[in-house]
């Protein structure tokens, strides 16, 4: 009983910090992108990578342990890459004037490539992991199943989800802003502010003139 107490604690602690993860990994995401959106959108690798994972652990025989779910956890800061690369790309061609959709199909050709060279050679980083040769590697042979069996299944549909969801939910052109839209808008803050400072003035001189009677009565009272 208290070893299974003992797992049922690590386990909850790892959901938890796969969780803080997941959030982590989306503020910084924010951060680059400048957008609540475009993040979002990229974070829909994460189920993917998930559903690979779990597949490869039902294929090799593997039971969900604290360890694996050490590779869940790794799951989270591989596999937005892919998403970035391609959505980054995405926004860069339509700002460069493109279509919506003839970025989307560019970014899948251009993309393509690096993606699943970074993903190849990850793969290859964790086969001798995952085929459990060395001592001490047969302990972490369920992260590298996890993590390989989650980045192939997530790849592959990264280049069919990710353009379907970025087109659903990107209705409006991306336009950039030019120097002259940055003049216009700067020249729009001047003059709210010096509206602003005129009708404070006025103000003051408005309760100037009030003010002055009364010390004039208190003079005379006193008088």
């Amino acid at each position: 009983d208290g070893g299974n107490e003992d797992i049922m604690a690590s386990m909850k602690d790892l959901v938890q910090m796969l969780l803080l993860g997941v959030l982590l990994v989306y503020l910084i995401m924010v951060a680059q992108f400048q957008s609540l959106k475009h993040p979002f959108i990229v974070m829909f690798t994460i189920p993917l990578a998930f559903t690979g994972g779990l597949l490869a652990l039902l294929v090799t025989g593997m039971e969900i342990s604290v360890i694996s779910m050490m590779g869940f956890v790794m799951l989270c800061g591989i596999i937005v890459n892919n998403g970035i690369v391609l959505v980054d790309y995405i926004n860069q061609l339509r700002l460069a004037g493109m279509q919506k959709r003839e970025a989307i199909v560019d970014a899948g050709k251009t993309r393509m490539r690096p993606i699943l060279m970074t993903t190849i050679t990850t793969i290859l980083g964790l086969l001798v992991m995952a085929l459990g040769i060395g001592s001490g590697n047969e302990m972490m042979q369920p992260v590298a199943v996890v993590c390989i069996g989650g980045l192939i299944y997530a790849t592959l549909l990264t280049l069919y989800v990710i353009p379907v969801i970025y087109d659903l939910m990107n209705r409006k052109d991306l336009k950039r802003l030019k120097k002259e839209d940055l003049d216009i808008i700067s020249e729009k803050a001047l003059d709210l502010e010096l509206a602003a400072l005129e009708a404070k003035q006025g103000k003051h001189t408005e309760q100037g003139p009030q003010e002055a009677p009364k010390e004039t009565t208190d003079k005379t009272e006193e008088k």
